[in-house]
């Protein structure tokens, strides 16, 4: 892609995120975004390699508050921890924001993160790293192919053989030359205190 087009793309996907505040009366909005593989570019989610999560805003404006219901869903692959291999992932979940809108933003107050305050006078609220949080939030901690019926790894063949066959070198008590000279060193250290 020409890169002046994949700037304004960036910039195009970008602006989904800020919500108008301005002028917008109280009652109930509805927004969807496609947080796709340019969203994640532009997040730097190095996590995920493609995918796509369509992403339900609800919004129950009044005065003062803006109660913000996020709803998260699609499929996306990520890298597997163990082989490297792309694992398919369905994510599916919701996230709650409050946004209290003040007319003068106390300095002191540290927003939650789940609780804002914002200047009632803003014209627009920016979700775009709210969004990228809670995505960041609900991957697994650890990402591996699941085993299969029979309690096997469906991880890449290849590279479990390489680990199968680099920790039965570790386990067999063979140290690397490399390490025993570091090892004399610490000894010797230890031995002038």
């Amino acid at each position: 892609m020409h890169p002046k087009l994949f700037a304004v793309k960036e910039k195009e996907k970008r602006d989904e995120f800020r919500i108008r505040m301005a002028g917008v009366v109280p009652g109930s909005y509805s927004y969807t975004i496609v947080c796709d593989n340019t969203f994640f570019e532009l997040a730097e989610i190095s996590a995920l390699q493609e995918g796509q999560l369509i992403l339900q805003i609800e919004v129950e404006k009044t005065e003062k508050l803006m109660d913000m219901n996020f709803h998260f869903k699609g499929d996306v692959s990520a890298l597997c921890d163990r082989c490297l291999a792309p694992v398919p992932l369905h994510l599916d979940f919701s996230e709650k924001l409050i946004v209290n809108l003040v007319p003068i933003v106390d300095e002191s107050f540290v927003n939650d993160e789940n609780i804002w305050m914002i200047d009632e006078n803003d014209y627009e609220l920016d979700v775009f790293h709210f969004v990228y949080e809670s995505i960041m939030l609900a991957l697994p901690l650890q990402i591996i192919h699941p085993d299969d019926e029979n309690g096997n790894p469906t991880c890449d063949p290849d590279v479990l053989n390489k680990l199968n066959e680099y920790s039965a070198k570790e386990n067999s008590g063979q140290i690397d030359p490399r390490w025993e000279v570091l090892k004399k060193l610490k000894l010797d250290d230890t031995n002038n205190i």
